[in-house]
């Protein structure tokens, strides 16, 4: 890429348990006259209810309906650029291929968003803003490498991915009913970076 953006630019994310004890009162019986004899021990426990259901039922805990755990919100947020893409060899080339077919169809908007990093550097030396440059380069291949342009591939076995996270794509790389040559376009070098493929050089 540095040919073509080099003649006006320079490379550019949580059982709750409750439990209920059930309280009896011990309510004491009444005490008779004194004429009458004290019931036994076991007429006591036959005549007062309360306290034998008290005594001898056991604590049952309030039914509770289990805890839904709240939904974990999904997350939204997206990489820089028009969309996350793959680490791989072929994420870059699909990505410089949308490059290409910008380039084809003079669509600025797209360029400066693949070759963002690539144009602030050439901003950053003195040449004007990514839009400008590029509104520049669109003009220079003539009209059959255009139209060529637009539906341009690039030939996998022909780039260089022997870096991580980096990808060297030559002209020679490029096919394309239309002669390319490294003058015009030359080798471009992408770089991995927030989520997506960017030209860098």
């Amino acid at each position: 890429m540095q040919p073509i953006l080099r003649r006006v630019a320079a490379p550019a994310a949580i059982a709750l348990a409750v439990v209920l004890g059930a309280c009896g009162s011990d309510d004491s019986p009444s005490a008779d006259d004194d004429t009458t004899s004290a019931p036994s021990a076991s007429e006591t426990v036959a005549t007062d209810p309360t306290d034998s259901a008290t005594a001898t039922a056991p604590e049952t805990p309030e039914a509770t309906a289990p805890e839904t755990p709240a939904p974990t919100p999904a997350d939204t947020s997206a990489p820089s650029g028009t969309g996350a893409a793959p680490d791989t060899t072929e994420g870059a080339i699909a990505r410089f291929e949308e490059f290409l077919h910008a380039l084809g169809n003079k669509d600025v908007a797209t360029m400066c968003e693949i070759a963002g990093p690539a144009a602030a550097i050439a901003e950053a030396e003195g040449f004007g803003p990514c839009e400008s440059t590029f509104a520049i380069v669109v003009e220079m291949p003539s009209p059959e490498q255009s139209t060529a342009l637009q539906t341009a591939t690039v030939d996998p076995n022909l780039v260089d991915d022997s870096t991580a996270g980096q990808v060297i794509i030559p002209v020679e790389a490029i096919v394309a009913d239309a002669t390319l040559d490294e003058e015009e376009l030359g080798d471009t070098t992408l770089a991995y970076q927030d989520g997506n493929w960017f030209i860098v050089d």
